[in-house]
C-alpha cells in the first residue's frame, strides 16, 4: 500500500509541475503578441498589430483599456456575454485567472494606438 501511495504522489507532482509549466514564462506581452500553448490565439490577430482595433470585423481597440474593464470583459465573454464570438469566447475560456491579469496589466500599460505609455 505505501508503495502505490508513493506512486500516485510521484504521478500528481509530476501532473501539477507540467500544469504549472504549461503557463510558466508566459507574460502579458507575449501572450497578446503570440498566444499561448494552449492554443490562444494572439490577440493582435483580430484587434490589430497595435492593438487599435479593427471595426470592420467588431474587434474594438484594446490598448490602453483600464485593467479592471478587460479583467470584467474577459469574465463575462467567457460566460457568453456578449457577442457570440466563437474565438473569443474559447480563448477567454482558456486564459486561466493569472494570464487574464497578466493581459489586463499589459494592455493597460499601453497609450491608446498602442504606443507605449510614457
Amino acid at each position: 500500500m505505501t508503495r502505490l501511495a508513493f506512486v500516485a504522489a510521484a504521478v500528481l507532482l509530476a501532473m501539477a509541475a507540467s500544469a504549472s509549466a504549461a503557463t510558466r514564462g508566459e507574460s502579458g506581452a507575449e501572450i497578446v503578441h503570440h498566444g499561448t500553448r494552449a492554443g490562444v490565439i494572439p490577440c493582435m490577430a483580430c484587434h490589430g498589430q497595435r492593438l487599435e482595433g479593427k471595426p470592420a470585423i467588431g474587434a474594438p481597440a484594446l490598448a490602453g483599456l483600464p485593467e479592471n474593464r478587460t479583467l470584467a470583459a474577459l469574465k463575462a465573454i467567457a460566460a457568453g456575454k456578449p457577442g457570440d464570438n466563437f474565438l473569443m469566447r474559447r480563448d477567454a475560456l482558456l486564459l486561466g485567472p493569472a494570464q487574464r491579469q497578466k493581459v489586463a496589466a499589459f494592455l493597460a500599460h499601453l497609450a491608446a494606438k498602442g504606443k507605449p505609455a510614457s
